[in-house]
C-alpha cells in the first residue's frame, strides 16, 4: 500500500466521521426543538381550557 491510498484512506475516514457527528447534532437539534414545541403546545391547551 502506498501513501496515497493510506492518505485517501484516511481522508475518508475523517470525512465519514465529520458526516455522522454533523448528523447526529442535527438529530439532537430536531429533537430539542420537537420537544421544546410539544412543551408550547400542551401549554398553549392548558391556557385556553383553564384560563380564565
Amino acid at each position: 500500500m502506498d501513501d496515497e491510498e493510506k492518505i485517501a484512506r484516511g481522508v475518508a475516514r475523517g470525512i465519514a466521521r465529520h458526516e455522522a457527528a454533523r448528523s447526529e447534532a442535527q438529530t439532537r437539534q430536531f429533537l430539542g426543538c420537537l420537544l421544546l414545541f410539544a412543551v408550547f403546545g400542551v401549554g398553549f391547551i392548558l391556557l385556553v381550557t383553564y384560563g380564565s
